[in-house]
């Protein structure tokens, strides 16, 4: 792998800067801090990643000890974080809140809006504490303004987790959530409050008064939806 040319530099921010500073990479880490651990998730957290991309950038972060690879025999290879690649996530931290404060507009605007890495994000916070326990719960959530063949998916709850399904699954629908994809990605971000957007019917529940009322329990926002100010954008 040929090396890139570095700064030039003796500055940490220089040096760290020739780690971190390249397309994809903090993606990659963001993704590795929230639970991805296999090829095939790392590619649905970063949807528009290509595969020789992705591969370099990982390759890159194990050979500067940012991330550690496990090979075992039958399985393809698990990724996750060394000590070094852990203590990164202040950084990406802080760089998200910076995003939140004064850079907000950008983020919901239509080349940004994804359903399908809208959907990923909601299905690794859902708190699957406050479902019910035993059997399967199925929340539908259908999209407006995107692609029909892209505005229906399905969370199914189960003992073992949470999955998202692109059909169907099979079993009762317990709660409907329909939004525009702008309305949803806002509320995520924690830019849009949820009670508002319910109120406002922005954002649209149907189901028994109970799995309408369970909703706000499971369905948790960003990470970094408190460090924002859910009145509109400063900037």
């Amino acid at each position: 792998m040929k090396e890139r040319q570095g700064y030039g530099q003796f500055c940490p921010i220089a040096r760290a800067s020739e780690i971190l500073a390249t397309r994809w990479t903090p993606l990659i880490l963001r993704e590795l801090h929230f639970g991805s651990t296999r090829y095939g998730d790392l590619r649905r957290g970063l949807p528009r990643i290509s595969s020789a991309m992705l591969a370099q950038r990982l390759k890159e972060l194990e050979q500067a000890g940012i991330v550690t690879v496990a090979r075992a025999e039958g399985a393809g290879p698990a990724y996750g974080l060394s000590e070094a690649g852990a203590a990164l996530f202040p950084v990406l931290e802080a760089m998200g809140r910076w995003a939140q404060a004064h850079a907000r507009a950008d983020m919901t605007k239509d080349d940004n809006l994804d359903p399908d890495l809208l959907m990923w994000n909601i299905r690794r916070r859902a708190n699957c504490g406050h479902v019910p326990a035993g059997g399967h719960f199925v929340a539908m959530f259908q999209f407006l303004g995107v692609p029909v063949p892209r505005s229906r998916f399905w969370l199914l709850f189960t003992g073992d987790g949470v999955e998202i399904c692109l059909r169907d699954p099979g079993h009762e629908v317990g709660l409907q959530v329909t939004a525009h994809i702008r309305t949803m990605t806002r509320i995520w971000l924690g830019h849009l409050p949820l009670d508002q957007a319910i109120s406002s019917r922005d954002l649209l529940l149907e189901g028994s008064r109970q799995t309408i009322r369970e909703f706000s329990d499971w369905f948790a926002l960003s990470a970094l939806a408190d460090s924002c100010d859910a009145d509109g954008p400063r900037s």
